[in-house]
């Protein structure tokens, strides 16, 4: 018998790292968990788009969970994402259900309906919702299961440098939704002398063809890196004076996050989403360093101010950043998991002895 089997989309690669670290946090807690990966098979030449791709999922997460609840006999299940939760038969264990947002905020509108009510369905009747920020549960449905918020995990990838480079650091994985064209024109916009903007996740030809297909020129400075392991990119953090972001939506927003905890300055235009880095810089105290709405121009005044700020308050934006992400630190993470999501996903009983 396993204690809590989760049974992931992982249709992302933050996603799929995501799960990976909360079933490592599972076994720390003491109890035996496992993972199943949804696969989607010839149906996945499907997901093209929503909400049928929602359909594709919820259809093969349904297949999957029959068999896995067979072969693993859990105590309780967690499903990661909204989506997997949306067309599940009566379960006679517990749920709970891992979203970073629910499918009523970011996929709305009429021809979403069917996707909404199979959400609020899916929410109710689960014992918890585990949203990854707290920006996601205003959102989530009413009658939804009681929230636990448990954020990845964030902490400093090692020293920061105290002479900052004049460079900024953008991670733009897909170029539309996290508004490359967007950013490419602010960097232009904030004509900061001397800098450079370093783009990191997409391939540099693929962020050409956007930006030409946007009507954005390259400007001088900028430089298109391409895919990198994680601890270059956690490096140029380090390194780096400033994030910059344009996303026209952020879901949960892991990269800025982590700019934070390197002590980069955050840059950024305010996106839609549960975007959680977003919440935090607008309690750091330098609204100049939030862009008044998605666009070049204004991105521009946010990156120029970043780069002119004076050094007192940029030690001090730093130290408050590092005090407003101690919820993100693994400790708490693993405490909240600990205290307060398995004690009532698992009952009176509590987790199974750890195995040895």
């Amino acid at each position: 018998m396993t204690d809590v089997l989760l049974v992931s989309l992982g249709t992302t690669l933050g996603w799929r790292h995501t799960d990976r670290l909360f079933v490592e946090e599972l076994r720390r807690a003491g109890v035996d968990a496992e993972a199943v990966t949804v696969r989607f098979g010839l149906a996945g030449r499907l997901r093209r788009g929503y909400p049928l791709n929602d359909l594709v999922e919820m259809n093969a997460v349904r297949r999957a969970l029959g068999t896995a609840l067979a072969e693993h006999e859990p105590r309780a299940v967690v499903l990661s994402t909204t989506t997997a939760a949306m067309a599940l038969p009566e379960l006679s264990v517990p749920y709970a259900v891992r979203l970073d947002a629910p499918a009523c905020m970011n996929r709305p509108g009429a021809r979403n309906r069917l996707l909404h009510v199979l959400e609020r369905r899916g929410l109710s009747r689960a014992r918890l919702t585990l949203p990854l920020s707290r920006s996601a549960i205003a959102e989530l449905p009413p009658g939804s299961a009681p929230a636990v918020v448990v954020s990845p995990p964030v902490e400093p990838s090692g020293p920061a440098a105290e002479a900052r480079e004049r460079v900024a650091v953008a991670y733009v994985p897909d170029p539309k939704a996290k508004g490359l064209d967007v950013l490419v024109a602010g960097w232009a916009a904030a004509a900061v002398p001397d800098a450079r903007l370093e783009v990191y996740g997409l391939d540099p030809d693929w962020a050409r063809s956007h930006l030409r297909r946007s009507g954005v020129a390259e400007h001088p400075g900028l430089e298109l890196r391409g895919a990198v392991p994680a601890r270059d990119f956690r490096a140029r953090t380090r390194a780096a004076r400033l994030y910059a972001g344009g996303a026209r939506w952020e879901d949960f927003g892991q990269a800025p996050l982590e700019a934070l905890a390197d002590g980069a300055l955050l840059a950024t235009v305010p996106s839609g989403g549960p975007f959680e880095a977003l919440r935090l810089a607008r309690e750091l105290g330098e609204p100049s360093l939030i862009a008044s709405e998605v666009g070049g121009e204004a991105l521009g005044a946010a990156i120029r101010a970043a780069f002119e700020l004076p050094e007192e308050r940029v030690r001090a934006y730093r130290a408050a950043a590092l005090g407003a992400l101690r919820p993100f630190r693994p400790e708490a993470v693993q405490e909240t998991i600990e205290q307060d999501v398995l004690p009532r996903l698992l009952g009176p009983a509590g987790p199974s002895p750890p195995k040895h």
